[in-house]
């Protein structure tokens, strides 16, 4: 809603959202998430064989759920088929969301991959993706942040409201 003068007063919606291109992705912002979350994104398959045998040998040691071995790409298959995912079983899901992974990246390309995953996901207060988490938090493009914020963005993506530099 804007005033008669052109002011933003007030916003009804129930996620924010802008999408962005690859090419409209801040380096710093860029290089955060892929450190953060899948450091190998470039080298594999859409899964990651030696994370999630790292994970399994790390879970069965401490009898826990103590790693996540999902590679960006199974994050955007879990995203795109949320619904079918969360009703089965955990090997079961994780089989599905691995095939799913694998069409995925044989489709798109990792530019494409993660320019998806940027747009898509979750990163609190309502906001999906970069751009709206980066104009939500800091009022400004996701071109036009600083590596301190850049960073803070970045680790959104694992935690969003307990990351939350409104919290």
């Amino acid at each position: 809603v804007y005033s008669s003068s052109g002011r933003l007063i007030g916003e009804f919606a129930t996620q924010r959202r802008v999408v962005v291109g690859y090419d409209d992705i801040n380096p710093l912002l860029r290089n955060g998430i892929i450190a953060t979350e899948d450091a190998d994104f470039e080298h594999h398959i859409g899964i990651n064989f030696k994370r999630i045998f790292v994970a399994a040998v790390t879970d069965i040691i401490k009898r826990q759920r103590a790693l996540g071995a999902s590679t960006i790409t199974q994050q955007v298959a879990r995203n795109i088929d949320k619904f079918g995912l969360t009703k089965q079983k955990l090997l079961e899901r994780k089989v599905r969301e691995w095939v799913l992974a694998l069409q995925i990246e044989k489709r798109y390309t990792k530019k494409e991959i993660f320019s998806i995953y940027c747009n898509q996901m979750y990163l609190g207060h309502g906001a999906y993706g970069i751009e709206a988490a980066s104009r939500l938090y800091f009022d400004k493009t996701n071109k036009d942040l600083t590596l301190p914020e850049a960073a803070l963005i970045a680790g959104l993506f694992q935690s969003p409201e307990r990351q939350s530099p409104f919290v």
